[in-house]
């Protein structure tokens, strides 16, 4: 349909009362389904044809075609996502190396300084050199299912033989089909108000038909205390609704814990974007403790800006941190959509191209950039909030320079204005009076891009106030000669 955009959403259900019997089926076909992937993974590092694997795995493991195809699938995306990653991790290596290498070229650095250096070079193009032949003989590292933590604690006796094995055979996969009402091996089913999975074993019937078991199953549903109504998104009603129309959906088990989860993946249609930058944006700029938030028109005129804060952002754990991440998002989403207006966020790359210290890098850890950005474009995406991306170049410095003073606005909030409008792509002009005290050379100056303005700008000012952005707004008057 004309206007409808596809959008994929997973939730985790949890299977309950589930009887011994059940159970004792359920980890055997984990076992065999494990077992049918790893044997899958092996016959395709050695070059064999993808379907002749899928008729060997269905007669050898005693599955039903579909069982077999979605068990090749899955040894077949394990590599091409180790291939991925072998190129992500030869690229972001090989830049290491030459900043490296281009850090060696000053010649102010101390003999210590060089030295480690010269080491942490060595150690950079050991790992290209092993990355570059893996890529040229088409190969990939080696693959431990069951996790390389568990491998290792295995090794030294801290596990058992049992539990490695529990680990190690642990899911059951299947793809959806539209055609067989959704999904044919693991399918949801509604009888009497209640939830169940079905679940095709691997015996069978006099007349060669899968036998069936049903497990009652718990579709998440996150309800408030006080009120009753529905938090956030109501993922189970989505489900079901998706569920009447037969469309295809997937669905995996995996056990933890000694606990059987349900991974459900299904598509919901989304209309076109309702709030649109035809009515001003607002720009978004990403901090470790929350988001800044400035509002402009559609002619890139300040209307208004605040912050949405949630300082435990540093400190709380993983889980915890996701909570807190979707709670700013919404208020983030809900602000765009009280003022119908579109979003702008900066195109961020997360890389691990950069060799850093060991106190940036768990600073670097803490931050939660690619969390907050990524639930804030699905959000945008369900909501009907229209959502540009910009580039991150100079947003804080040209803010901070041109912005902040204007409009009474900290650094943050200065780089969110640059962000909004540099979504309707207007150009940020050096303004006249940063010209006029800062430079000497005019002409050959106006003859720079923008970029190269900026740079050279932001230059001459660090040499005059220092990096941090508090002492530009405290000293800009005396830094510009308006004031003694």
């Amino acid at each position: 349909m004309k206007g409808m955009k596809i959008v994929k959403i997973t939730i985790q259900a949890v299977l309950f009362n589930i009887s011994e019997e059940s159970e004792e089926t359920l980890n055997n076909m984990m076992l065999i389904f494990c077992t049918a992937i790893r044997y899958s993974f092996k016959r395709l590092l050695e070059g064999k044809r993808k379907g002749d694997l899928e008729k060997d795995v269905a007669f050898k493991y005693k599955l039903n075609i579909r069982q077999a195809k979605d068990a090749v699938e899955s040894a077949r995306q394990t590599i091409q996502s180790q291939k991925e990653l072998l190129k992500l991790n030869y690229n972001n290596y090989d830049k290491k190396a030459k900043r490296i290498e281009k850090e060696l070229k000053i010649e102010k650095l101390s003999e210590k300084k060089q030295n480690v250096l010269i080491k942490k070079l060595e150690k950079r193009k050991r790992k290209l050199d092993y990355y570059k032949k893996l890529i040229d003989n088409d190969k990939i590292p080696p693959i431990i299912f069951g996790t390389k933590k568990m491998f290792i604690r295995r090794c030294k006796g801290l596990v058992t033989n049992e539990e490695w094995k529990s680990c190690r055979n642990n899911r059951i996969y299947s793809r959806g089909d539209k055609t067989k009402k959704g999904n044919p091996n693991l399918r949801i089913i509604i009888k009497n108000n209640m939830s169940y999975l079905e679940i095709s074993t691997l015996q069978k019937t006099k007349t060669n038909r899968a036998i069936k078991i049903q497990i009652p199953i718990y579709l998440p549903q996150k309800k408030s205390k006080k009120t009753g109504k529905i938090n956030g998104n109501n993922y189970r009603e989505m489900f079901l609704n998706t569920l009447e129309t037969n469309e295809a959906y997937q669905v995996e088990i995996k056990k933890r814990n000694n606990k059987y989860y349900v991974h459900i993946t299904f598509d919901i249609k989304q209309k076109s974007p309702i709030h649109t930058n035809k009515n001003g944006v607002i720009g978004i700029d990403t901090n470790p403790d929350g988001f800044a938030l400035t509002c402009i028109d559609n002619k890139g005129n300040h209307k208004w800006h605040k912050c949405l804060k949630q300082h435990e952002l540093l400190y709380a754990r993983s889980n915890r941190r996701k909570n807190l991440c979707g709670e700013l998002v919404k208020q983030a989403v809900e602000i765009a959509k009280i003022n119908k207006s579109g979003i702008a966020i900066e195109d961020l790359k997360f890389e691990d191209d950069k060799d850093v210290q060991r106190k940036f890098a768990r600073m670097k850890h803490q931050f939660i950039y690619k969390t907050l950005l990524s639930m804030l474009e699905n959000a945008c995406k369900r909501e009907g909030v229209e959502i540009r991306k910009v580039k991150p170049q100079f947003t804080s410095k040209i803010g901070l320079y041109k912005y902040c003073h204007q409009y009474g606005m900290d650094v943050h909030n200065g780089a969110a204005m640059v962000i909004g409008r540099r979504s309707y792509r207007l150009k940020e002009k050096i303004p006249k009076i940063l010209k006029n005290k800062l430079i000497e050379n005019k002409e050959e100056f106006n003859k720079k891009n923008e970029w190269s303005k900026w740079s050279i700008i932001n230059n001459i000012i660090k040499g005059k106030v220092g990096e941090k952005p508090d002492l530009w707004i405290k000293n800009r008057k005396q830094t510009l000669g308006l004031a003694s």
